[in-house]
């Protein structure tokens, strides 16, 4: 069967009866345009940094403004940036979501790393405390691990403190006293819902931000459950930092609302996930790994599997639960409000009354 050919209209390429649009733009970035040059003059060094950064405007360049050759944004989500330092020695920049991806290549390999170091300070930010990143991590459809790094703003401790009970507060402050990976790894904090777990995780992480980089995983059940390489590609992800900063760093990898998959029940829906997922904490597969666990659960600590909260194991194990009817009213009275409580309620509920 003959399929008749038509003359194919600017812009546009004709073949096998399929036309396809030309778009020039594509191949005008500065993407594009550093890669041609890498193949083009043949820049055999690379260096590569992806840090936090202090802003979202060509201004954080400094006086590497006066270097921009070529410049995108994309619909205000992704910013490219491509500098000239010399014929033989470029930039890329590629700005999302607070991080940005420092791309240095020329022909002279201490040039080349010395540049991209120079670059990576220049845009990095480590003055606001507040701003936490944090990496957030889920299978794609083809069952890779994927890493989606963010920064998040978080709540101060001193602010949230009177939201708990003693026994919260103590253990928070010791989880606070800490500057270094400890020998426990297991971190289990359970309760009812509104009682107060989240915020109290946001503060954690400002507070251990100095020295602890944090994964929250989004699909829990395919973590435990799944591959173990997805185990180790979270635990050995850089998130960011330079590969010696990384290894100098702990690392707290967070399963929220997950206490199904701790229970006495787990391993007939995750198979030998919760043993791997343990072994990380305290066993061979975490020997040379900084890394903690931190789980979340709506359910009763008797509800956990015995492996899970065996002495020796757990570094933190929390119950939130409601605050007495005299701290309520108390933390009422501090916010303005004359409602009167008689029996204790869930932090949750004491924002609902104060409309």
């Amino acid at each position: 069967m003959n399929i008749p050919m038509q003359p194919a209209e600017s812009g546009e390429l004709a073949g096998a009866g399929v036309y396809i649009r030309n778009r020039p733009w594509i191949d005008d970035t500065p993407v594009s345009f550093y890669f041609r040059e890498i193949h083009g003059k043949l820049l055999r060094h690379v260096a590569r940094e992806k840090i936090s950064i202090k802003g979202w405007s060509l201004d954080m360049l400094g006086d590497f403004k006066s270097l921009l050759e070529a410049s995108e944004n994309f619909d205000g989500q992704r910013m490219s940036w491509l500098l000239r330092h010399d014929q033989n020695l470029i930039t890329l920049i590629e700005v999302v979501d607070g991080w940005a991806e420092i791309l240095t290549a020329g022909k002279d390999y201490a040039t080349v790393h010395e540049t991209c170091a120079i670059i990576a300070r220049q845009v990095s930010d480590n003055a606001d405390s507040t701003i936490v990143p944090i990496t957030f991590w889920a299978l794609d459809p083809d069952k890779y691990p994927k890493a989606m790094m963010r920064k998040l703003d978080t709540p101060s401790w001193a602010g949230l403190k009177d939201n708990y009970d003693t026994g919260v507060v103590e253990g928070m402050e010791r989880l606070f006293a800490l500057r270094d990976c400890p020998k426990e790894r297991m971190i289990l904090w359970h309760g009812e819902p509104g009682t107060g777990k989240t915020h109290a995780l946001r503060a954690l992480l400002r507070e251990w931000q100095p020295w602890c980089d944090a994964a929250f995983m989004t699909d829990p059940e395919r973590f435990v459950g799944g591959s173990p390489t997805y185990i180790f590609d979270v635990a050995n992800f850089g998130g960011g930092r330079t590969a010696r900063e990384a290894r100098q760093r702990s690392k707290l990898i967070i399963l929220e609302d997950a206490g199904e998959l701790m229970t006495t029940e787990a391993r007939v829906t995750t198979g030998q996930g919760l043993s791997r997922l343990l072994n990380m904490t305290d066993g061979l597969l975490g020997q040379g790994l900084k890394v903690m666990i931190l789980i979340t659960t709506n359910e009763p600590l008797r509800a956990m599997h015995p492996a899970v909260i065996r002495p020796g194991r757990c570094l933190s194990e929390m119950e939130f639960g409601t605050l007495s009817a005299e701290k309520a009213n108390r933390w009422l009275r501090t916010r303005g409000s004359n409602a009167e409580l008689h029996k204790p309620a869930t932090l949750a509920q004491l924002y609902s009354m104060l409309g």
